[in-house]
């Protein structure tokens, strides 16, 4: 039987199934994002990343344009394009950034509502684990 993301998401949160049948699972669901900088409602510019260890951070995806759209309104961001992909498409291209990025990016995915965050160090790992 197959799972939603939330299916998976939830299953995963509650420990019935482990990281690499979820990362396995949730590679090919379908995620929704937007550029990790952009304009702020006090007029200025930032960079829209939740912060993480040693000058990383890491990007939201999300699971509905709805949970999108409610974290960016939370965060004061406007003007927002909103794009979808794959988790795993996400993670390629977020690997290829990092490359030349001064703030190195991991994932995280659903913020505020579950607790699931890929670390830039674990990139690789996951990707290799998700593509099998």
């Amino acid at each position: 039987m197959e799972c939603s993301a939330i299916e998976l998401l939830d299953k995963h949160d509650k420990g019935e199934i482990n990281d690499e049948i979820f990362l396995k699972d949730f590679g090919n669901a379908n995620v929704f994002y937007s550029t990790p900088f952009g304009d702020h409602k006090d007029g200025g510019q930032r960079v829209f990343l939740l912060s993480g260890p040693n000058n990383t951070g890491y990007h939201p995806v999300f699971t509905s344009q709805e949970r999108l759209v409610e974290f960016y309104q939370k965060a004061g961001r406007v003007g927002f394009m909103m794009m979808n992909g794959t988790f795993v498409s996400v993670l390629e291209t977020t690997k290829n950034i990092n490359g030349n990025a001064p703030v190195k990016m991991g994932l995280i995915i659903d913020p505020g509502y579950y607790n699931v965050t890929i670390d830039v160090a674990a990139l690789d790992t996951v990707l290799r684990i998700i593509k099998g």
